[in-house]
């Protein structure tokens, strides 16, 4: 496939659990599909204000990543037929999100009556919130949140902050960024993988891009596969990947990030799996009952996954079941 047209994906700067996709740019992976890819990282600003508006004004293909978040603020805030999102591939079987606190918080019961740092329209806040209400805690009443996105100059750096300055009891968030935090003098209170199997990580992008560019839909998530493939299995080049996308940490916590991550990657096709994470969803902020499909786009990744021969090879657990 040949295409001459801008592809742009946004993206925070540091979830480490998308390292497949740096991966595959440096690998060349999006070129050999014939995509120009653009690769921006984006984070700390108010969605108002999101460049990929104008980009799509602009004529571009806009992705986003990790894309596990943005379909269901797309149903929240209404977004149209082409600046909505569907989820078009999940790379990450369990949330590596944890739950951070400070020594004096001794389980996630402790956290009634305290203050956490979260970006209120984000996984690890969603992924939180699942966390306390398994151990009757009721996020909606008994803590106190403190909202942290669209705030410089990012919104894990942000969050963090006010956990080094006491300002909040526990964070949650994911590698590297726990591991900062446990530096900061905090410990792990609550794996969020431990106890629940959510899938995270990926692109999304909108309905009009699904509808009329299917073949860069399949060219993009093909390229993330072969990325896949080489971070499970190639730790050295993985890790100068995540460091040369990344300026805010070391290979010591990019190695213990990595680690902590890496066997988790694979393409994510269980959709019991999905509707737990569409039931939570849409429970907690109050959206319209819809299938999974509307979430959800699973045509292309088939396909993608039937042209590298990996449908029926891949890891056996991820047993593809539904669409």
């Amino acid at each position: 496939m040949s295409s001459n047209e801008k592809i742009v994906v946004f993206g925070p700067a540091l979830p480490l659990n998308i390292a497949p996709m740096w991966v595959a740019y440096d690998k060349g992976f999006f070129k050999e599909e014939g995509l120009d890819v653009d690769l921006r990282p984006v984070q700390g600003i108010p969605d108002s204000e999101h460049p990929r508006h104008q980009w799509r004004k602009d004529g571009a293909i806009v992705f986003q990543s990790p894309g596990g978040s943005p379909p269901f603020r797309s149903v929240l805030e209404q977004r149209d037929h082409i600046d909505g999102e569907v989820n078009v591939v999940s790379i990450a079987n369990r949330t590596a999100h944890v739950f951070v606190a400070k020594p004096y918080i001794k389980d996630v019961a402790d956290l009634k009556g305290r203050k956490i740092a979260g970006d209120l329209k984000g996984g690890s806040s969603m992924d939180a919130k699942m966390v306390m209400r398994h151990f009757g805690v009721d996020p909606d009443k008994d803590v106190t949140w403190i909202d942290s996105r669209g705030k410089p100059p990012n919104t894990e750096r942000f969050r963090l902050g006010l956990f080094e300055h006491g300002e909040v009891d526990a964070v949650c968030c994911d590698p590297p960024h726990w591991n900062i935090a446990v530096q900061m003098g905090g410990h792990a209170l609550q794996s969020c993988r431990d106890l629940f199997s959510i899938p995270e990580a990926g692109f999304s992008t909108s309905p009009a891009v699904i509808a009329e560019k299917p073949l860069v839909v399949k060219g993009m998530i093909r390229a993330l596969l072969r990325g896949v493939m080489v971070a499970r299995h190639s730790k050295q080049e993985t890790l100068d990947s995540i460091l040369r996308h990344n300026h805010f940490i070391n290979r010591e916590l990019a190695t213990l990030a990595y680690d902590e991550v890496h066997k988790e990657w694979g393409p994510v096709l269980d959709l019991e799996a999905y509707q737990r994470k569409v039931d939570f969803y849409t429970s907690e902020w109050k959206l319209p009952k819809k299938p999974v499909s509307d979430y959800y786009n699973f045509k292309y990744l088939k396909e993608a996954l039937d042209e590298l021969g990996l449908l029926h090879t891949w890891d056996p657990r991820l047993e593809f079941k539904g669409q």
